[in-house]
Order: structure tokens, then sequence, then C-alpha cells
């Protein structure tokens, strides 16, 4: 059952409105077929109603989760003074849902890591065999030893504790000319697979991932640097598939559906080696590159090691990229801590030597973000 892919599909739309009565049924669910069963579970009663009420035109980003602050804000973990946050930096985070910018290495020293970065990620992916952006913290040097340094690691454990699994990265790189990138939000990034999410925590209302975004190149307004809406995480927004006013999304054709005020919003320029962190929850997206320069970061996706990542699919399909991608390799990669919990397989890296053959090397595809 594809729910997001066509939106508008008479088929999905009957299958869902048969699902209302079986929110109602629990007993019913270990005798439903696997794909039904997980659709029934993961979408609460208000996510199935505003789709069917809607004629499938409204549709929730993911799954609906209250945003609940800890009891207070100090750092869960002691951390050296050039990487400390205080109280009062992580309310803020909290309150605003993101923080930064921070440095984690100078611009100089960007610029000869970008060069390396950009070799390695050109080589077929070991874990996925093609070239790609994605998840090469795992299997690229250059980009693991970025994403490993205290500089992230030690300001991260401060706000998601002490045990850091780092479990999906990609780059981004928007060109000159390069379109807008739509305002959207995400918890347990149920939009691509549509009908189950891709993170299973074991309580969606509290904080269990952060993403970093990563400047290799300078990034400004101009050239598209990411923008927040602070203080949005604490809902989950519906958004209005196709139709009038519809913005580019990917693949698809959405705009969420909230109001925005440009006076709030918070743009994130950034010096190369600089990063910002935030949660998936609030809504943020990227204007056009209207200049004459690259913006290329990267995107670094953290959990606390007790959420499941990937259910136990071996396949996972990334519906609005129309890519299909073989988790047999995949694994956590460990920043920090410990693994208490083992729902998750450890990467084991191959043995290759990842610049052995660079007559492999190819165009890396451009992600969406």
């Amino acid at each position: 059952m594809q729910i997001f892919k066509p939106f508008l599909d008479l088929f999905n739309y009957v299958i869902v409105l048969l699902c209302v009565p079986l929110k109602y049924l629990p007993s019913t669910y270990p005798f439903l077929p696997k794909r039904l069963r997980a659709f029934v579970e993961s979408w609460d009663l208000e996510m199935i109603n505003a789709y069917i009420n809607s004629y499938g035109k409204k549709i929730y980003m993911d799954q609906r989760a209250s945003f609940i602050h800890p009891e207070n804000y100090r750092p869960l973990v002691q951390s050296s003074p050039e990487y400390h946050l205080s109280e009062a930096d992580i309310r803020g985070f909290y309150e605003n849902g993101f923080i930064g910018p921070f440095t984690i290495c100078s611009p100089e020293e960007m610029v000869t890591l970008r060069e390396e970065i950009d070799l390695q990620i050109r080589t077929p992916s070991d874990v996925y065999d093609h070239p790609c952006g994605r998840d090469r913290h795992l299997d690229c040097e250059a980009v693991q030893s970025l994403v490993t340094r205290p500089q992230l690691t030690e300001r991260l454990a401060q706000i998601l504790g002490p045990d850091l699994a780092m479990w999906r990265s990609g780059i981004f790189r928007k060109e000159s000319g390069a379109p807008e990138t739509a305002w959207h939000q995400a918890n347990t990034y149920l939009m691509e697979e549509g009908y189950k999410p891709t993170l299973f925590p074991p309580n969606l209302d509290r904080l269990f991932q952060l993403t970093t975004w990563i400047a290799l190149d300078d990034v400004d307004l101009e050239n598209g640097c990411l923008q927040f809406v602070p203080g949005s995480h604490h809902q989950i927004n519906k958004m209005l598939v196709g139709g009038k006013g519809a913005e580019g999304f990917a693949n698809v054709q959405v705009k969420i559906d909230a109001e925005i005020d440009p006076k709030t919003v918070y743009s994130a320029e950034m010096k190369a080696g600089q990063c910002i962190i935030f949660t998936e929850r609030v809504i943020h997206g990227a204007q056009a590159n209207l200049s004459n320069r690259r913006r290329w970061g990267m995107t670094f996706r953290t959990v606390q090691p007790s959420v499941k990542v990937y259910d136990d699919e071996m396949v996972h399909n990334v519906k609005y990229l129309k890519k299909r991608y073989d988790t047999g390799k995949w694994g956590i990669l460990m920043l920090r801590g410990q693994d208490k919990f083992g729902v998750n397989p450890h990467y084991l890296k191959p043995a290759t030597n990842r610049n052995a053959n660079q007559s492999e090397a190819a165009a890396v595809p451009v992600l969406w973000n």
C-alpha cells in the first residue's frame, strides 16, 4: 500500500477509510497483513481522519506527538569548558528547536577536508554498492573524522545524553540556480515509507533524535542557507497535497498547512566548518540559490541507542525520492558511549581501499534538502 504516491489514489483512500474500525479492534492486529497492521499501528485516528475528511488533500507530515521539555535544562553530561552548553543554551534549544552555529573546524581546514570528502564520496558506497551521498559517514574516512570530533559529539551529548548512535547522513549540494526547498518537518520519518515510520523510539513525546547540518561551503541567504521557524516543533503540521500554491518538495508537490510569519524566520548563515544542531520537528527549509556560488552541506542524524531504526526491513523505500536502499549492510555508528539496548545492527566496515580505484568515481546524486 502506497499512501503517499499517488496521494489521490482511490484504492488507497478506500483502504484508509476501512481502517477506521480497525483502530477500535486491536485484537485483530495479529491477523492483519504485515503492511496493513503497520499502517493501523502507526497512524492515529486524527491522522486517518485528516486524510479521509479532506479526500486525500491533507495529510500529516509525520506521526503526531507532543514535545515534552525535561524537568530541568542542565546538560546531560559534563564536558570540557570549550564545548560546554549552559542551562540557558539548552533551554533555548527546547524553546526554539535549534542551537548554534558552532565551529567544528576552521574554514582553512574545511577546504582540504571537503576535497577529500568530494573524492571519497564519488566512489561506490560500501553499504549501497553504487555512488551516492547517503550514509557516507559509514565508509568514508574523511566524513567519519568530521562527525566524530568532540566539537560535535560533546555538544550533542549534553542535549541527547551520553550514548549517541548515528543512523543517517546525507549530502546536500545546491548549485547556482537550484530551486527552493519547501518548508517541512519530520518526527519518525513516516513520509519515507508512508504506511509506517522509519524510527521507532520508546517514547514519541520525548526528544530522541538530533540532526546536525555542517556547512562545507560558506552558506548565506543568497545561496540558500537553511532556515527555521523558531518554536514550530511543538506540533506536527498537516501538509496540503497538490493543487494551487503547492510547492516543490523532492518529487512531491506539497505545502505545509501552517501560518509562517517571515519576520520570525531564522536564517542559519554559517562559515565553512560551522554547524547547527536541530530537531527535525522544527519547520525548516531553504530558499533558492540565487548566487553564482555552490551551497554544499552535510547532515548527520543521531539517535539514542534505544531507538529502533528501519524495523526489520531489508529494503527501505524513500517514496518521495523514488529510491530503494538495501539495508543488509547498514548499521548504526556509535559516536559516543555504549549501546545498552542492541535493537540495531552495528556497521561492520568491509576491508576495502576507498581510493583504490578512482576510475569508479562518478557524480554523486543531489539529495532534496
